[in-house]
């Protein structure tokens, strides 16, 4: 019994770290370029697990959600422990959108206003405290938006 317990947290923890973390930058519209550490949701398996579980993510750290072909997102924070901005990047990288959810381990979704390329997490607080906004431009090597 403790074997198998012990086994499922290995397997738990494992999925929570989806790749290593990589720079993803946003340029603000007033000339900041603000770099995040960031994992890679680059896999459905990876999506659906996303940050569920994750007891503390340092500042200026995150996860994105690539979405090829862009679609609508939605997105919940079932099992999710930390409060997250989702920054919701429109096709060329412009930020369309950024909704913070306090509502942790919530079913309720969050939908996108338009399809986007992809989605990036950051812990909630952290947009409007670098002043991160509509318009601004993100990047990151190896990842289209």
């Amino acid at each position: 019994m403790l074997r198998r317990f012990l086994l499922l947290c290995v397997l738990a923890l494992g999925a929570v770290a989806p790749t290593m973390a990589a720079p993803l930058t946003v340029a603000t519209l007033d000339g900041r370029q603000l770099v995040f550490e960031v994992k890679l949701a680059d896999t459905p398996e990876k999506q659906r697990q996303g940050l569920m579980h994750v007891a503390v993510m340092s500042p200026r750290h995150g996860m994105v959600f690539p979405m090829q072909p862009p679609r609508q997102a939605r997105f919940w924070m079932r099992n999710t422990l930390i409060p997250l901005d989702m920054i919701f990047i429109l096709p060329g990288g412009m930020v369309g959108q950024i909704v913070t959810r306090r509502d942790t381990q919530s079913d309720t979704p969050t939908v996108s206003l338009q399809p986007v390329s992809a989605v990036l997490e950051i812990n909630a607080g952290e947009a409007q405290a670098l002043q991160i906004g509509v318009g601004d431009m993100v990047r990151m090597d190896g990842v289209a938006f």
